[in-house]
């Protein structure tokens, strides 16, 4: 049994006045922790956000990091005395707190080795080497998360099985040159690199499950602030059935992180880890974080056929694809009712075919929208839709277009974003060769409802803000103006 002690954390998170913030079970650190455990590695998990959820330190009048302090963070590394720290940024405005916590590692043990991952690292380097071949695209030729030098090494893409690959290697001070999405430094200056392709894992079916033993499991419970906040119960388990979108929209980065192709785990083991985490810990709810689970129908009713078994709610907070199996949606629907669930979430983003098709590339017919809505109500299930407004090449009459459909297609509730550009994207891209931040904000500033982006038809940042926060309170009482009774039914039934 090999006793050398792995540290994964999470960072803290970045808030905003008046705005829910969402923390759950890290999945990918979960189960990388497993890859490590399964090879006889000590390894354990901190989520700094999670373990100071009450300490609030604002920025400026609105904005706010929640998590531990650095003396508690010093103390919790310290206490786990580990010999390599591997930390994971889902989002680019946590990589603040996540340099920090880099700082913070070296100052109580230099020898210590740090090894950065997730999303945001992953899609900064797809913008750094696109940058290096488009050397007028305003993006700068520069790795910066890869310039402090209290990261070591970074992995890029899926790095489930490569995490650990790259620590055995590091323990056994072997050659790491040739680790699949493997970054590291060419020379101490930290501007020329080793960037190793990523490869995604063909057969997901051979990861292990999460390891929620390591997490902490109740206190995720008593924050109760999962991905979808209102929920039939207070515990919640937050679970992956596939990886990959074969879709190709401009403003996302699932393709680039996940892959194209759509890649299933055993039902078998889906199931097992659903089962598991009821008879652990008591877990009420399911919610599926997919990003296309409808995309394959043949897998997705093998899953609503077991899921009837285990008599859990459940329900999709991401947005699914509102065209996939058109023809076949009311079969699908009412599998997924019949199986537990009770609300889906679906992508519209925009009322203009234009928007959808000439800014967006989102394959969508606009016509198919309000019929998928009526499809799913008529199933016995609710309807929550994401709309998205201020994108670069819409227009101030189509802003207004999105939400006059958004109020007539018949949803439940609506979340309507306000752009954002995510590194890796094409909508980044275009971002930052035409320069179309507003002044004085930039990617930095990057978070849920903060406008950074000019807007046809507004003065300012703060004037779209206020704008979207109005469109949100009126269309989210539509519902208890048309139909009380309905209103009234989910409000019972989400009682977070």
């Amino acid at each position: 049994m090999i006793e050398n002690r792995i540290l994964i954390i999470t960072p803290n998170l970045n808030g905003i006045e008046g705005k829910i913030s969402h923390i759950q079970p890290p999945l990918g650190p979960m189960i990388m922790a497993n890859v490590l455990r399964e090879k006889g590695y000590g390894v354990s998990i901190y989520d700094s956000a999670l373990e100071g959820w009450n300490n609030k330190v604002y920025i400026d009048d609105k904005r706010f990091i929640v998590g531990n302090s650095n003396e508690k963070i010093t103390e919790a590394i310290s206490s786990y005395n580990p010999e390599i720290i591997g930390i994971s940024a889902l989002f680019s405005n946590s990589m603040n707190s996540a340099h920090n916590i880099a700082r913070l590692a070296k100052e109580i043990n230099p020898n210590i080795k740090v090894i950065l991952g997730g999303n945001h690292i992953s899609n900064s380097v797809l913008d750094y080497q696109y940058a290096q071949k488009n050397p007028h695209s305003n993006i700068p030729i520069r790795l910066f998360d890869m310039e402090d030098k209290n990261i070591d090494f970074a992995l890029i893409g899926e790095a489930d099985f490569g995490f650990a690959d790259l620590i055995e290697k590091i323990i056994e001070k072997e050659n790491l040159s040739k680790i699949p999405g493997l970054v590291m430094r060419k020379d101490s200056f930290g501007l020329e690199y080793i960037i190793n392709p990523p490869l995604n894992i063909p057969h997901i079916t051979k990861l292990p499950p999460p390891a929620r033993d390591l997490v902490n499991m109740e206190k995720y419970f008593e924050v109760g602030s999962f991905h979808l906040e209102k929920s039939p119960s207070s515990r919640v388990v937050n679970v992956m059935a596939s990886r990959g979108c074969p879709e190709h929209c401009s403003f996302c980065s699932t393709p680039q992180m996940w892959g194209s192709k759509i890649r299933w785990r055993e039902i078998k083991d889906i199931i097992e880890e659903i089962k598991e985490s009821k008879r652990n810990y008591g877990v009420g709810e399911i919610q599926f974080e997919d990003d296309n689970i409808t995309a394959n129908l043949p897998k997705l009713l093998e899953l609503c056929k077991e899921l009837e078994k285990i008599d859990l709610p459940w329900c999709l907070p991401n947005g699914t694809k509102i065209n996939n199996h058109f023809s076949s949606q009311k079969k699908m629907y009412q599998a997924m009712h019949n199986s537990g669930c009770y609300q889906i979430t679906i992508a519209c983003e925009s009322g203009s075919q234009r928007v959808l098709d000439e800014v967006l590339f989102k394959n969508l017919k606009i016509e198919q929208i309000k019929p998928t809505i009526e499809n799913i109500k008529e199933a016995g299930m609710f309807v929550h839709t994401f709309w998205m407004l201020g994108i670069p090449g819409e227009t101030y009459e189509e802003i207004q277009k999105t939400i006059d459909f958004a109020i007539e297609s018949g949803a439940d509730s609506y979340s309507f974003a306000i752009y954002n550009p995510l590194p890796g994207t094409i909508k980044y891209r275009e971002v930052m060769k035409n320069n179309l931040w507003w002044p004085k904000r930039d990617f930095n500033q990057l978070m849920y409802q903060s406008s950074l982006i000019q807007v046809s038809g507004f003065n300012g940042p703060e004037e779209f803000e206020r704008f979207v926060s109005n469109v949100v309170k009126k269309t989210n009482n539509l519902l208890k103006e048309k139909d009380i009774t309905r209103y009234n039914a989910k409000k019972n039934l989400l009682k977070g």
